[in-house]
C-alpha cells in the first residue's frame, strides 16, 4: 500500500533531475524557448485553470480588453509560470554569470529600511521570476530568508530546497515558520512572504482589484510586533536570461491608527495591483485567487 507513493515520488525526482541536467546543458535561450513551447501546452490541456485565468484577468483588468487580448494574457501567464520552474533548473548557470544578467534598481529603499536594524519584510508575489528574487543576498551581501510551502514529494522537496540555497537564501518552511521568522527579524536580517495567494480563514477580507478575497495580514503583524520594515520587490524578466530585480519604497504605516492591520494589507493589495497591471503577463492568473468568504474569516 505504500510503496507506490515511494515509487512514483522517486521517479517524479528523477524527471526533474534530467529536467535539470538537460536544462543546464542547453543554452539559456534554448531552454527559455522550450519552457514556453511546454507553458502554452499547459494552457490548451489544462482546460479548468485557462478558464480560472481568463475570468480572473476579466474580473481584474475589466471587460474593455478585447477577448483576444485576454487570452494572450492568460498564454502568456502560463508561459511564465514554466519559466519559473525552468529557471530553479538553471540557477547555478545563471549564477556563474550573475553580474551580466541582472539589473538592480532601488537598492537604496532596501538600505533605508535595513538602517531600522529591525529586520525587512520582503513583500513579494508571483509575479515575473520570483525565485530569482533570492539573487538579493548575493547582490545585497545581505542574510535573506523565504517562506515555502513544503512539497509532498520528500525527494522533490529536498532538490528544489538545495537549487534555492545555490542562491545563498535560506528556505523557512511554512509549516514552522513563525519561530525562525521572528529569529531573523530580531536578528536584523531580511525574510521574504509571498501575499498574493487566498488566504483561507486566516486571512483578511480586503479588496484585490476591487473585488474582496481573503489576504493574508502575516506581513503587518511581523511589523506590529517586531517593528521590521515592509518593502514591496518583484524580478522582471527582460530578455532570455536576463533579469531585473526592482525594490520599492518601504510601506510607510502608522501603528496607532484604528484598523492599522487592516490598512496595511490593503495598502499592500493596491502596491500589488500597480505592479500586476504594468505586467499582467507575468503574473500567475490560474490562481484561484477569488473565492467565496469563508464562514469562520479571522476578524480584527
Amino acid at each position: 500500500m505504500h510503496e507506490k507513493p515511494s515509487f512514483n515520488y522517486w521517479l517524479q525526482y528523477l524527471v526533474v533531475r534530467f529536467l535539470a541536467m538537460l536544462a543546464t546543458a542547453l543554452p539559456v535561450e534554448v531552454s527559455h524557448r522550450i519552457a514556453c513551447g511546454f507553458g502554452t501546452l499547459t494552457y490548451w490541456i489544462l482546460g479548468k485553470r485557462r478558464k480560472i485565468a481568463l475570468k480572473n484577468i476579466a474580473s481584474a483588468l475589466g471587460n474593455s480588453l478585447p477577448d483576444r487580448r485576454k487570452k494572450e494574457i492568460a498564454r502568456s501567464a502560463f508561459q511564465s509560470a514554466a519559466l519559473s520552474m525552468m529557471e530553479l533548473f538553471t540557477v547555478e548557470k545563471i549564477k556563474k554569470e550573475a553580474e551580466t544578467r541582472f539589473q538592480l534598481f532601488g537598492n537604496e529603499f532596501l538600505e533605508e529600511a535595513f538602517s531600522k536594524e529591525q529586520g525587512v519584510v520582503l513583500v513579494i508575489s508571483h509575479l515575473g521570476s520570483w525565485e530569482y528574487l533570492s539573487f538579493l543576498p548575493y547582490f545585497t551581501k545581505r542574510p535573506w530568508s523565504v517562506v515555502v510551502k513544503n512539497i509532498k514529494n520528500p525527494y522533490l522537496d529536498k532538490a528544489i530546497d538545495t537549487m534555492r540555497r545555490v542562491m545563498t537564501v535560506n528556505p523557512i518552511s511554512k509549516d514552522s515558520s513563525v519561530r525562525a521568522i521572528f529569529h531573523e527579524l530580531k536578528a536584523g536580517h531580511g525574510v521574504a512572504i509571498l501575499v498574493d495567494q487566498w488566504a483561507g480563514n486566516e486571512g483578511l477580507w480586503v479588496d484585490f482589484f476591487d473585488t474582496k478575497t481573503s489576504t493574508t495580514s502575516i506581513p503587518a503583524r511581523l511589523s506590529e510586533k517586531t517593528g521590521c520594515a515592509l518593502v514591496s520587490a518583484y524580478c522582471l524578466r527582460k530578455a532570455p536570461g536576463h533579469y531585473e530585480i526592482h525594490i520599492e519604497k518601504p510601506v510607510v504605516h502608522n501603528m496607532d491608527q484604528p484598523g492599522w492591520e487592516k490598512t496595511i494589507t490593503k495598502d499592500l493589495n493596491e502596491v500589488l495591483e500597480r505592479q500586476i497591471l504594468g505586467h499582467p503577463e507575468q503574473w500567475l492568473w490560474g490562481h484561484r485567487r477569488w473565492k467565496n468568504k469563508p464562514d469562520n474569516l479571522r476578524q480584527t
